[in-house]
């Protein structure tokens, strides 16, 4: 008689990436699962490599894409292969909202609160980000507050954003003595 021996089917599985907005993609890389006979990559004659591709850019938008695995040219005379998708997780950037530093001299009233963006990326700006509301800047300096410094704090109020998330760095008032002529 005669016994037809088939091949063994190996999963070649394109892994699961993840990146932050704006940088550009990791290298894609591939694993295999179901290896017969305790073999290995480099002992069950498996020759040539999968095609993996994404569409996602260093300009793609947070959010989840396929990774895509072909067979490319991959050969074996003992598996066949069952190719498995992979996905790449494009993060939030973190933008620093940080409070501008501001003074003024005893007995005025506190000057308008301002902050400032860094950490844009794909050359975008506040205005071409998406980036929408404002911080909110407190201090707890006040006309009648001595010279000195206070520290202006910055949270998140209404601040929203796609592709970015925040970090914040409190500013600084400088309360200056009045000056008095003689």
């Amino acid at each position: 008689g005669k016994m037809d021996i088939g091949k063994a089917t190996i999963t070649v599985t394109a892994d699961d990436k993840s990146r932050i907005y704006g940088q550009g993609n990791p290298s894609l890389t591939f694993t295999y699962n179901g290896f017969v006979n305790g073999q290995t990559v480099a002992t069950s004659g498996i020759t040539g490599s999968p095609s993996l591709n994404t569409e996602a850019t260093a300009s793609t938008a947070v959010g989840v894409y396929p990774i895509s695995i072909e067979k490319g040219s991959l050969a074996s005379s003992n598996y066949d292969f069952a190719l498995a998708n992979g996905a790449l997780s494009v993060t939030k950037a973190v933008l620093t909202v940080t409070g501008d530093d501001k003074s003024k001299v005893y007995g005025d009233e506190n000057p308008s609160l301002t902050a400032s963006f860094s950490g844009f990326v794909n050359g975008e700006t506040l205005a071409s980000s998406g980036v929408s509301g404002t911080p909110d800047l407190t201090t707890a300096a006040t006309a009648s507050s001595p010279a000195g410094n206070y520290v202006i704090n910055i949270s998140g109020g209404s601040l929203a954003a796609g592709n970015y998330t925040f970090a914040y760095t409190s500013g600084n008032l400088l309360i200056g003595k009045v000056v008095i002529k003689v």
